[in-house]
């Protein structure tokens, strides 16, 4: 057996006793991670996958264990459930066994469209005001998505059952290209989920292919996991061109190679090191301002001697997972 995995089930193994101990001494909240969904493509899957990669894990007053690693001895408080793909007759035995107000639902999980939310069509959008009444609370990856949720359903009483989770990846590449051997200026992503922006994104696309700067596009959906790690480490700057994003896990892991990110989510940005908040981007008319914006940011940033290193490990810190379960401690404390 490999020395890495057998220091992680050791890793494991200590990790599972001391919630056992905490459990026993301090009576610390357990929380079994139900990880249905993990072989999902893309970011719901990604996000899954990022999750159970820091299992077993402590913080203050939480325990986070996932489902198979649940022992006789390790009886749950709480049930995470990220990707909760369970049926009105599954959700009503919940119900009835009196256990829905012990799990927590999310973020993948509404709105399956954004602009028809609530979808009378879809039984638990159509329940949705009963679903965060009777659960422990709904996991939404940001405040505007759950304004969102909040505005469409006028549910206004229950707004603090709402738990604001980061968006999370562990990519750790180990060879960081420097910003001096990177050939690509501005990697342009674009993504068009719920609103068609493509004429915008095309006029300024253009505007940069204009210029004096070397820039690759690329769509949602249309890309395979080798080009973008390859895209990722020849890129110095991505604008992130995106209407609208829950999550934008794949953002995340092209930051994670050091690329410095420009969007108009403001959750997207963490600090003006690593990222850039341009609200001109949302313009449905003019682009140039946009450009303009960013192409001064990005002459003023060329003529610094940035490490790409350096951002990627800022970015790799902020985007790790377990920064994920600590939101949702800090929530369940507040609730």
């Amino acid at each position: 057996m490999p020395y890495f995995l057998v220091k992680k089930i050791l890793r494991d193994k200590f990790i599972e006793f001391k919630i056992y101990i905490y459990k026993k001494i301090y009576n610390d909240t357990i929380i079994e991670i139900n990880l249905r969904g993990i072989n999902q493509k893309r970011g719901p899957g990604n996000f899954l996958k990022g999750i159970k990669q820091v299992l077993p894990f402590i913080w203050k007053n939480c325990s986070f264990i996932f489902s198979s690693n649940i022992k006789s001895n390790i009886k749950p408080d709480l049930f995470f459930f990220p990707f909760p793909n369970i049926n009105e007759r599954q959700y009503n035995r919940l119900i009835s066994s009196k256990l829905i107000n012990k799990y927590i639902l999310g973020p993948v999980f509404v709105p399956k469209h954004w602009n028809s939310f609530p979808n009378k069509n879809i039984w638990h959008e159509r329940n949705f005001s009963v679903l965060l009444n009777l659960t422990k609370g709904i996991a939404v990856h940001s405040y505007r998505v759950r304004d969102y949720l909040i505005n469409r359903t006028n549910i206004f009483i229950n707004r603090n059952k709402f738990i604001i989770i980061r968006p999370c990846t562990n990519i750790k590449p180990t060879n960081i290209k420097s910003f001096g051997k990177r050939k690509i200026d501005i990697l342009f992503f674009q993504k068009y989920a719920d609103l068609n922006r493509q004429k915008q994104g095309n006029i300024l696309l253009n505007l940069f292919k204009n210029s004096t700067k070397t820039v690759e596009t690329i769509k949602y959906g249309n890309y395979s996991k080798e080009r973008i790690k390859e895209l990722a480490n020849n890129s110095k700057f991505i604008i992130y061109f995106s209407f609208f994003d829950t999550g934008a896990i794949g953002l995340k892991e092209i930051q994670n190679y050091g690329v410095i990110a420009f969007s108009h989510q403001k959750e997207f940005i963490i600090d003006n090191f690593t990222s850039y908040y341009i609200p001109e981007l949302q313009n449905e008319g003019n682009m140039t301002q946009a450009f303009n914006k960013i192409m001064s940011i990005i002459e003023k940033l060329s003529k610094m001697k940035l490490k790409a290193e350096l951002i990627a490990k800022k970015n790799q810190v902020i985007n790790n997972c377990e920064n994920t379960l600590i939101d949702l401690c800090k929530s369940l404390n507040k609730i």
